[in-house]
Parts: structure tokens; sequence; C-alpha cells
């Protein structure tokens, strides 16, 4: 494995354990040890790893590094291992088994006929397999006993690795702890909130509310606050929410790294999030729009949420407003319940562009209200901010949202023609 040209793994070679000329080959070796110390600065400066922080998920990505750094230290410590038995004997062969260390005290103790052989040359990968075994028992403080240290050497060596291993496992362990922590931070932010609509719904003092309070679900409202809890989880773009309850966060709410972005790399990414929502409301499109204006005005819009059941006309204080879905349904309705019109499909479709432009005294009886019939999500155009960008450009509003107005205004005129029409 690289990084940047350089062996990470390979700084102890395996394969020269089954070498002849080992004792040079080991001199030689060692001397790859010094390298380790630019480890750190040639991680920092690899534009592969550097790469893989930035696009992977932070707690995935150090999961991996410190799996990796465990596979890593391992192999090291049992080359070490290998290196000190070698040591004793001058030999990975049949002297070996004659000398006094650790891998022949093993072999005369648990050796199974057939099974795994470290000594001889061409028993290479036994013997990192049995030096690995006592590698990880070293680390993870394991131990089953059935190796141990026989010469002083590998007494001193034992010890030091002990000690050694004890701070890199706490460091481990507590890493690894902080990390699914943090991954587990959502779902026990999910647990929170249901647990807390679960104490709601049980001090309902009515179970069953009119058709004109509730809607048209035919959808207990304790299943919709729960179901809209869990879609909320699994959907949002927020991590569980709001923390205080409303449905509407600005753009730089639902992605508060827009705030510590440079002015001009925040308009870009604003433009990125909401370009190609912008592009299906014609007169707020790149025909009449420069890429300022559109970026401008997706800064000024906001992210709602929906649940299964609720009905929407006005934002309580950001008013009227052009809804682009991101995903979801709706039925719209005007004046009456009984005329209504079903949107299937509606990702990436504004639902009332034409109409949002009228006055908001103009025929409100009859402008549309929506009802979502499943969590839906849409961005939010305030039809203020439409008006503000309309009334800075005026070739926009000529030659396009004029027309729109009034389509929509003969639209609303009819509606209320028909409604007044005798019988």
């Amino acid at each position: 494995m690289y990084a940047n040209g350089q062996r990470l793994i390979n700084n102890v070679g395996m394969d020269a354990l089954a070498d002849h000329n080992f004792r040079l080959s080991m001199l030689l070796n060692l001397f790859k040890l010094f390298r380790l110390a630019r480890i750190n600065r040639v991680m920092k400066q690899s534009e592969l790893i550097n790469s893989m922080w930035e696009r992977a998920r932070i707690e995935v990505a150090l999961c991996l590094k410190f799996s990796f750094t465990i596979v890593l230290v391992a192999h090291w410590i049992a080359c070490m291992w290998g290196i000190i038995a070698y040591q004793s004997s001058q030999s990975f062969g049949d002297e070996m088994g004659d000398t006094l260390n650790w891998i022949s005290n093993w072999k005369n103790s648990s050796y199974v006929e057939g099974g795994l052989d470290p000594i001889g040359w061409s028993n290479a990968m036994d013997r990192y397999w049995l030096c690995l075994f006592w590698s990880i028992q070293s680390i993870t403080s394991i131990g089953y006993g059935n190796i141990v240290p026989v010469t002083s050497e590998e007494y001193a060596f034992a010890n030091f690795l002990m000690l050694l291993c004890g701070v890199f496992w706490a460091y481990i362990i507590g890493n690894l702890v902080e990390v699914v922590t943090s991954m587990s931070s959502k779902q026990r932010a999910y647990f929170a909130r249901m647990g807390e609509a679960n104490a709601m719904v049980r001090d309902f003092t009515a179970m069953e509310l009119p058709a004109e309070v509730s809607g048209t679900t035919h959808t207990r409202t304790s299943k919709r606050v729960r179901r809209f809890i869990t879609n909320q989880r699994d959907l949002s773009t927020l991590e569980g929410g709001r923390e205080d309850g409303q449905n509407a966060c600005a753009l730089n709410e639902a992605y508060p790294t827009l705030d510590v972005l440079s002015p001009d790399l925040k308009r870009i990414c604003a433009l990125h999030l909401t370009h190609d929502l912008l592009e299906t409301v014609p007169y707020l499109s790149s025909k009449f729009l420069s890429s300022n204006e559109q970026a401008e005005l997706g800064l000024k819009c906001f992210s709602m949420e929906f649940a299964k059941g609720d009905r929407f006309k006005a934002h309580p204080e950001l008013g009227r407003g052009c809804l682009i879905f991101i995903r979801g349904m709706a039925v719209s309705t005007r004046g009456e319940a009984s005329t209504f019109a079903f949107r299937q499909d509606l990702k990436g479709r504004p639902i009332n562009a034409n109409e949002v432009l009228v006055e908001d005294g103009c025929h409100e009886k009859y402008q549309m209200t929506f009802e979502f019939t499943g969590f839906s999500k849409v961005l939010f155009v305030p039809r203020t901010a439409i008006l503000e960008t309309l009334a800075r450009n005026r070739r926009a509003w000529a030659d396009c949202g004029r027309w729109k107005y009034l389509s929509a205004a003969v639209i609303l005129m009819s509606c209320e023609e028909r409604a007044n029409a005798p019988t």
C-alpha cells in the first residue's frame, strides 16, 4: 500500500523472513524504520487521503482510520517478534527448534501434528500467523497463556510492549467509543423526540376531532405525529428537525456550512442548492435572471416539511409563497373541498408559480390550499422575495411575470363567477 509514493506496510518486509540472507536484509530494512517519522507529514500532504477525508462520512472515515492503524501496528509488532526469535537462533530452519526462544517453546508445548508449523524456511506464512497472533494478544491484552517469552531479550521486549500497547489500546478504544457515540447521536435524538411525542399523545383529551380540523386523511392524529417524526429522521436535511419546532428553515439553517463560507462561495453553493428548482419557475429561470440574482434569491428561500394530512395556504410569519416540491404529493383545493385537483409526481415542480404573484386579497377565498398526502419536502420561495427580484429585473416581469399574473387573476375570477352563478 502506498501514500504519496511512500511504503507504509512494508517498512519491515514480511517476505524477508524466508530469505537465507536475512541478516543483511534485516539490517537494511531496520533503517527503513526511520521513515516512520515522515508518515504524519506524508499523510497530510497526500492528495488521495485528503480527498477521502473530504468526501467520506467522518464517522466511517475515522472507523477505517483506526482499523487500519490497528492492522498496521499489529503487523509491525508481529515482524518484531519474528526478528527476536531469529536473533536467538540465527536461522528460521531446524536450528530454531533446537535453540531457546519463544517459537521453539510454543512448538514443544502446543504443536499439533498437521497444524501450524512456524519452523522452517518454507513455513514463512505459518510463522507470520503465529507472530501476528501474539501481536494481537499483546495489543488487546487478551493473552491465552499458550505463548510466553523465554529469554531475557524476549521478556524485556514483552514488558516494553505491554506498557506501550496498554496506552495504544486505550487510545484506540477511547476514539472508537467517541465515533460510535457520534454515529448514534441522530438515533438518540429520534428516540427522545418519539418519547416526547408518545407522552403528548397519551395526554390527548379527545382522540377524535371533526374532519374540518383533522383533515380528510382518515388517519389518526397520533399515527400522523409518530410517522412525521420517523420520516423527518429518515428524509430530513436537518439532523432530527429544528429544535424550535418550526417546519420552515432558511437555507443557511438547513445547511449551516453556508455561514462559515466566504460571501462569493456562499452564493455559489446557494445556486448549486436551488438552481434546478428555480429553473422550474419561468420568470425565475436563467432566461431572465442572472446567476447572481438566482443566488441571492436562493439565500432567501426556505426549506419546509409537511406531514401527511397537513394543510397549507400561507405561512404564519413568511406569508404566501411559491412551493417547489423536492419530494412528496399534495391535493390542491379552491373554495369548496369537493372541487380539487390531485397532483402526483411533484418532484422538482412548482404548483402555484402563477397564483403567488396576485395580491393577497385578490379572490382570497378561491386561492389554492394544499393538503399533503404524504411526508413532503418543498423549497418555499416567499412572495416578498419574488416581488423584490421582479422589481429589480423589469424584463422578467414585462416578458413573463405579468402574463403569469394575468393568467392566475383570470382563473381566480372565473372560479368566483362560477361559484356565484345561479344554479
